[in-house]
């Protein structure tokens, strides 16, 4: 059978439903308040009608003819014995009353005033104090100023709105009620122009729609009755508040048929669009909750749409999906920065569709065999002709493996590179999902390189994250080519590399690249081969009696583009000498400065990193980042670094100046305060004697703290493990 594309959706439109359209819409007029009779059977004209619907899997629809497998259900209708105000269109009802005329309905303004709005409607005004989505509003803040109609010349009365739902006039004769059938009347009169202007599409949503004449029944299907272990069904609350509609509304046909007094038939009225209120929205402030017989209240159609459970977080964003996993995350800086450490347990349930070639049967036969609880194996096969075995039930698994032909399923488990997303809850941005590629490790967590923690405002205390596996070839390939950690290198918030060094990266980033890091020859050798660098050895920059050495800067400079040429301030250089441009790389060779967070840390535009991403790709960038950090982390485990009391005490002659300058600070402190006693301080303009003291106290205090911690500062070394991490962006500030 061909599949041909008939007609192709350009968009969806919203409207409301007139009166005549629910109508049209409708199957059935809903009546009787009644549900079931005595057999159990729907009631003709109730509101569990057979034409509504079907639930019971073996009946038909009285309308479409399917069963409840095939049957979408179908909307009916209740006739309202009076028009009622739809609550949520109670602010539109409210702001059309306040800029129409209630005699001739036209907006209270001129014709002059409304032709300027037009015009800048229409984009033909030269020049525009307000922007085309201001004009409703602006008109509505002219109009109810209007005491007269600029039309008809009619007195307009103030309008009081109590809410949820009563409008009432202050005439010259008292306070007269709004009664919904007047405030329609008065809408239907609206012209399509002013309506226009007001905001409103006058083919899709007629002002006068806003109040009900005739109330649209869901289908069943979306309020379906439960039966309970009693043998009693239990309705939906839709259905319960959907009885009080009809009751309600039947006393009210009766009473005005009767010729009941005007006021009792009004208490109808308003009982009938309380029932309406709260069928819409049943937190509506200003009225009573309905609630079930038991003392809940009843869940209605606003409650099922909003919040966290509601349909479009709770049902539609927040749905359950097959072949992913949840559990904590650790840092493992031994990954590749586009691996994910996954459980064994994990890899073993979570499986891969594979296909079965003449490429890949030999394989797929040794994974048959090793069967579902040995990894790695298989947990399923799909033969061509849709029948599923399942490997947990069958004894002699080398059997199925040699009847394994090409063209057979097999779900085998997680292997290492397979692609998978790896994402962290709140997804704020595009980076909070990504794609990694699967190392399998032992243990119950997942394993995250910790440079890849910012895009995804991940830690390590105790976060958990979900991964999912693609099960589809076209999937794995919008992850390899569209989501791979790489392709998320470079943030569009701030047009500079998300991912890089952080903490002890940064810290052995600068030890390693200081002017008097020198490596001995089979050091150098290891940390390159660790690096995973491969190409021509540099010759080694320090010859003497002693042997041959490498420096540092070398061995960072192995894995730079050989034509690399960048100069840049590192935060070292910046905190310490304050030297402009000490970074200088000639030909991908490191010649000067440090290299610290400013040039390959997460989250630093213009880096070294940032530059080797624009000009050789995210791929280039990637490597030399791994093959950076890998290193870098070894060379500081071997260097050792630790942070203690000593390195934080001064000498005593530092404390002494440090106490000294404090003393004589307290000293000017003591004099500013018998000054304000003594009522000799001279205020500062604007300021009173106790504003002005308080302002010098605070200049004094805060002038002598930064002293103390220039010279605290300055008695420190270069090799201070504070300073260290302060001065190069590792952790903390100088």
């Amino acid at each position: 059978m061909s599949i041909e594309t008939v007609k192709s959706i350009q968009g969806i439109k919203f409207s409301v439903w007139s009166p005549n359209e629910i109508r049209k819409y409708s199957v059935a007029e809903i009546t009787a308040p009644e549900t079931y009779d005595e057999d159990g059977m729907a009631v003709q004209g109730g509101l569990m009608d057979g034409r509504l619907g079907t639930l019971e899997p073996g009946q038909k629809c009285l309308t479409c003819g399917n069963t409840s497998a095939r049957c979408p259900g179908h909307f009916g209708h209740i006739e309202l014995a009076e028009p009622v105000l739809h609550i949520a269109f109670i602010d539109s009802i409210h702001k059309l009353l306040l800029a129409t005329c209630r005699s001739c309905s036209r907006i209270r303004i001129s014709d002059e005033d409304l032709a300027k709005f037009l015009k800048i409607k229409s984009r033909k005004a030269s020049y525009t104090v307000i922007s085309q989505k201001r004009i409703p509003d602006e008109i509505l803040d002219k109009a109810k100023k209007a005491k007269e109609c600029a039309h008809c010349g009619k007195i307009q009365y103030d309008l009081i709105f109590t809410k949820p739902t009563i409008f009432i006039e202050k005439t010259e004769l008292g306070e007269s009620r709004l009664l919904p059938i007047t405030i329609r009347e008065r809408f239907s009169q609206i012209t399509d122009n002013d309506l226009d202007l007001l905001g409103y599409d006058h083919t899709t949503a007629r002002p006068e729609w806003f109040i009900l004449q005739a109330l649209p029944v869901p289908p069943v299907t979306v309020r379906p009755s439960i039966i309970l272990e009693t043998g009693i069904r239990s309705e939906d609350d839709l259905t319960h508040k959907m009885v009080d509609i009809i009751r309600v509304n039947q006393r009210l046909k009766e009473s005005k048929e009767a010729g009941t007094p005007p006021l009792i038939v009004q208490d109808l009225v308003d009982l009938l669009q309380y029932h309406t209120t709260t069928y819409f929205d049943n937190e509506v402030s200003g009225i009573p909750q309905a609630h079930h017989r038991s003392g809940r209240p009843l869940k209605t159609l606003t409650q099922r749409l909003k919040g966290k459970e509601g349909r479009f977080r709770g049902s539609l964003s927040g749905k359950r999906v097959d072949f992913s996993s949840r559990t904590v995350i650790s840092p493992d800086p031994n990954l590749d920065l586009a691996e994910v450490g996954v459980p064994e347990s994990i890899a073993k349930k979570l499986t891969i569709p594979e296909i079965v070639t003449d490429w890949n049967i030999e394989k797929l036969k040794k994974l048959v065999i090793n069967g579902p609880d040995t990894w790695p194996g298989v947990n399923y096969i799909v033969r061509p002709d849709a029948v599923k075995i399942r490997l947990d039930f069958v004894e002699d698994r080398s059997i199925i493996a040699d009847s394994l032909e090409a063209g057979y399923l097999v779900e085998r488990h997680l292997l290492d590179g397979d692609i998978v997303l790896f994402n962290r809850q709140p997804s704020l941005h595009q980076m909070s999902i990504m794609g990694h590629h699967v190392r399998v490790l032992p243990g119950k967590t997942f394993r995250l390189h910790p440079s890849v923690c910012p895009p995804y405002n991940a830690d390590f205390d105790g976060d958990e994250m979900n991964l999912h596996v693609p099960q589809s070839e076209e999937s794995r390939a919008e992850a390899l080519l569209l989501m791979r950690v790489q392709e998320q290198l470079i943030s569009p918030r701030f047009g500079g590399p998300i991912i890089g060094a952080l903490r002890d990266f940064i810290t052995g980033a600068y030890l390693l690249t200081k002017d008097d890091t020198i490596l001995s020859t089979q050091e150098f050798y290891n940390y390159a081969m660790l690096g995973d660098y491969q190409g021509k050895l540099p010759e080694p920059k320090i010859k003497n009696k002693d042997g041959s050495f490498f420096t540092g800067k070398q061995l960072f400079s192995i894995f730079l583009p050989s034509d690399f040429n960048f100069i840049m301030t590192s935060k070292w250089s910046k905190g310490t000498k304050k030297v402009e441009k000490d970074v200088v790389i000639k030909n991908g060779e490191l010649v000067s400065g440090v290299i610290d967070k400013a040039s390959i840390g997460a989250e630093e535009p213009e880096s070294v990193l940032h530059r080797i991403a624009k000009d050789y790709g995210n791929e280039h960038a990637k490597k030399f980042l791994n093959s950076i950090l890998i290193i870098i982390k070894q060379y500081i485990t071997d260097y050792g670094f630790s942070y203690g009391y000593s390195d934080l005490e001064l000498s005593e002659k530092d404390r002494e100046a440090i106490l000294n300058d404090i003393n004589e600070t307290y000293n000017k402190v003591y004099d500013l305060t018998n000054q304000l006693n003594k009522k000799t301080l001279s205020p500062m303009r604007g300021m009173t004697r106790e504003e002005t003291a308080e302002a010098l106290i605070t200049y004094e205090l805060a002038k002598a703290r930064d002293r103390a911690g220039i010279t605290a500062n300055s008695n420190l070394s270069d090799d201070n493990a504070g300073k260290i991490m302060a001065t190069t962006g590792a952790r903390g500030s100088s």
